[in-house]
């Protein structure tokens, strides 16, 4: 096929806190190509930043609104929605996406589709992916009158837009209530286990299939509602056993381990403070993190779960339930109204819409597009599916989807009477003037924390929590932005940052382990360096080197003049796994290795049954891992990586204080210190990975004013024993550095020698057979 180039016409609209780009179905018919294969290229796909593309890099950007006048007797337009992938060459059709749903009024107006009467517009929608059938109203456009209503999470103001969910009780399961009770209880960990909890909670399914608990089961109880969403990081493991517990009770999953990540969604609700004009305050999770704010659907089952009498809701209730209902999340206020109209349940809430821009897009299939990948070839009847799915998209950042499957919608169609519609302020307000960061306060100004791993695991974990608490220490309070830009091991984001991040001093680069061993072993792909940054604040962690005693191993001196190597099971040497083989290396031990792991814990339980012989874990993992089966006597703890103290001396972990370094192990070995190349190969490691492991980072360019306010904040925060209380679980024990001496403690730790780089080089290639590029 030879490369053509075509022009499609699209527009790109805000929908309550989401971007879209809405096309007419026609435009997106391109002979040769299925919609599939076009959307992927106009919005950039596969690439983590689509940057060859519309796409904005993240799930919330890049979002597809399909929309024609519609055939249906009673419904005035059809809608599809498509979620792009971003890293993953696939189209999601299986969703709605509530917040994108508010652009169809306003365009459908535009289009002339439909008209004003008595200075209103009403929209019958039929949402092609779910059934769903929606009834939208906005105020027949005004010019001389500017857009005047706010939504949480959108700081500019917006044209008004009701949304109202017809008949959404039992989308997926058939029923409001699945287990048939307003109360479910629900176990969570081993029958067995003397630790197993039994907790209440509320299963309806409306809009989305909701999991509700109240304050007191998610621990959060006692606790300033605006800090849940960090007090609750310490419990997301818990609270989403809780929530697999409920997709099991619902029949949504047949065991908790097989349950959707993504569904269903869990609330956690709390009475209103007594002042409040809220009915109740919430917050949600989802994809395992806390959200700010709520996706639409999630609204519409709390306002049905709040009418259920003897749900977990109405029991916080304080006054009588009216049409409207008023929901406190963490990014602000969100308003719902409940009605019958001409016997249907009808749920809905006000977003806003905005124009962005009008546009023609150009199509250029890439030379040799005939032989794009099977995952890209999906048949996309973008009207007829095959049966109602699921969900809303929601708004928090969210993974590629899966390739979709094809469905078909048959959806009751409903004449509605006029509902009435008014401008309502649900809470921020305009943007202050532009701000500075060289004035010794941060007012106005977002700090954006770059993590740049994916959601959910320890480094994420660590950078949101550290966040949260950091923009409380810094004059004039910012607000806080973490933004995931995940891929390539980490450096795709790291890369981005180096080349690209705003140098104001609003924007940080979180490191850990997996970005910094990639640097100190010179990879070819790896664009960005430490010693081009400038240190904000470091934090560390430890760990500790076991092994099993049926393999004879009983002291460090087993580890060597062995008649049999022992193995030891490893992720990647190029990974964390490289300090412990600099370890063995500088030890002489007689070790033989297999990678390939997913992580630490399979290895784990590879030497409980006797399939490796020695292994490392951190320090977050030893009370679980290690500590069980050193105590019942089928294990052996050998020494600690130690730490660096403000001297570059390895010393002992504060956390393990009668277990010996690496250092010391070596001199009981060959009873002498150790020294030499190997020796300062592991000092610069344990620096880098254990002691210095995560951080915060500006860019070089960044104000010297702001650097050394964030640095002050910084090290407030590492003073403040309310914040080190709270962050005893998150850091492990091990101090925030953010000291004085910080950039010149880091600058010694983040100096890899040539020697050292030559030296690790050399021994991945001659030991392991890596070659580094």
């Amino acid at each position: 096929m030879s490369p053509i180039k075509r022009i499609v016409k699209a527009t790109w609209m805000r929908g309550g806190t989401s971007k879209c780009w809405v096309f007419e179905r026609s435009a997106l018919q391109i002979p040769g190509f299925t919609v599939d294969e076009v959307l992927l290229r106009l919005f950039g796909s596969p690439d983590p930043r689509q940057i060859d593309g519309v796409g904005g890099g993240s799930s919330t950007t890049s979002k597809a609104v399909i929309l024609s006048p519609s055939n249906e007797p009673g419904i005035d337009v059809d809608y599809t929605f498509a979620q792009v992938g971003i890293e993953q060459a696939v189209v999601d059709w299986g969703s709605n996406c509530g917040n994108c749903s508010a652009v169809i009024a306003p365009y459908a107006l535009d289009q002339g589709w439909v008209s004003a009467v008595n200075g209103e517009v009403s929209v019958n929608i039929r949402n092609t992916n779910t059934g769903q059938v929606l009834h939208e109203r906005i105020a027949a456009p005004a010019t001389d009158l500017p857009a005047n209503t706010y939504i949480p999470g959108v700081p500019f103001p917006g044209e008004a837009v009701e949304i109202g969910f017809v008949n959404p009780a039992g989308g997926t399961t058939g029923k409001l209530l699945p287990t048939g009770e307003p109360r479910t209880t629900l176990s969570i960990g081993s029958s067995q286990d003397e630790t197993a909890q039994t907790v209440t909670a509320a299963l309806l399914d409306a809009g989305a299939p909701l999991v509700i608990i109240n304050a007191t089961d998610a621990q959060l109880n006692n606790l300033d509602f605006a800090s849940w969403p960090t007090e609750s990081l310490t419990e997301l493991d818990r609270l989403d056993q809780i929530r697999r517990a409920g997709a099991v009770a619902m029949g949504l999953a047949t065991d908790a381990q097989s349950a959707q990540r993504a569904i269903p969604k869990l609330a956690i609700v709390t009475a209103s403070e007594a002042n409040s004009d809220c009915d109740f305050n919430v917050m949600m999770l989802s994809m395992g993190a806390p959200h700010p704010a709520l996706a639409i659907t999630g609204s519409v089952g709390l306002t049905l779960a709040a009418r259920t009498e003897g749900s977990v809701i109405d029991a916080l209730l304080t006054k009588p339930i009216t049409e409207k209902l008023r929901l406190q999340s963490p990014a602000g206020v969100i308003e719902t109204w409940h009605r019958d109209i001409a016997g249907d349940e009808v749920v809905g809430t006000t977003r806003t819409a905005r124009l962005l821009a009008q546009a023609t897009l150009s199509f250029d299939p890439v030379e040799g597009s005939e032989s794009v990948p099977a995952s890209m070839q999906l048949n996309s009847d973008l009207v007829e599916f095959d049966e109602p799915l699921i969900t809303e998209v929601d708004d928090a950042e969210q993974p590629d989807p899966a390739p979709h499957k094809r469905r078909t919608v048959f959806a009751s169609v409903a004449i509605f009477a006029a509902l009435g519609l008014g401008a309502t302020l649900l809470g921020g307000g305009l943007l202050n003037p532009p701000a500075t960061t060289t004035d010794g306060d941060y007012a106005g100004e977002t700090l954006e924390v770059v993590i740049p791993l994916a959601e959910g695991g320890g480094t994420d974990t660590w950078a949101r929590f550290i966040g949260q608490e950091l923009i409380h220490e810094i004059p004039g309070v910012p607000g806080f932005a973490p933004v995931n830009e995940s891929g390539g091991e980490g450096i795709t984001g790291s890369n981005r940052f180096a080349s690209s991040a705003n140098d104001n001093g609003t924007e940080l680069l979180v490191s850990t382990a997996t970005t910094v061993v990639p640097w100190v072993l010179g990879r070819d792909v790896v664009r960005y360096s430490f010693d081009k940054l400038e240190p904000i604040m470091v934090n560390g962690t430890g760990g500790v080197i076991y092994g099993r005693t049926d393999a004879g191993i009983n002291s460090v001196k087993d580890l060597v003049d062995r008649d049999k190597p022992l193995v030891f099971g490893g992720i990647a040497a190029t990974g964390l796994d490289l300090t412990t083989l600099v370890a063995f290396d500088l030890l002489d031990a007689d070790i033989s290795s297999t990678f390939g792991f997913e992580g630490r814990g399979p290895v784990n339980l590879a030497l409980q049954r006797g399939e490796v012989d020695i292994d490392y874990t951190t320090t977050s993992s030893y009370d679980s891992a290690v500590r069980p089966i050193a105590e019942d006597g089928s294990a052996k703890v050998l020494m600690s990586f130690g730490q660096l103290n403000d001297k570059g001396e390895i010393v002992r972990d504060p956390n393990f204080p009668d277990v010996p370094t690496v250092v010391e192990a070596y001199e009981k070995i060959h009873g002498q210190a150790p020294e030499g190349e190997k020796l300062e190969a592991y000092r610069t490691l344990l620096g880098l990975t254990y002691t210095y492991q995560k951080g915060l980072w500006a860019p070089h360019d960044a104000p010297a004013e702001s650097i050394d306010l964030l640095r002050e904040s910084a090290h407030e925060l590492s003073e403040n024993k309310e914040f080190n209380d709270r962050a005893e679980d998150i850091l492990g024990g091990y101090p925030i550095v953010a000291d004085d001496q910080l950039a010149e403690r880091v600058k010694e730790a983040y100096t890899v020698s040539e020697e050292t780089k030559s030296y690790v080089t050399n021994l991945l290639k001659d030991s392991y057979e890596i070659e580094i590029h």
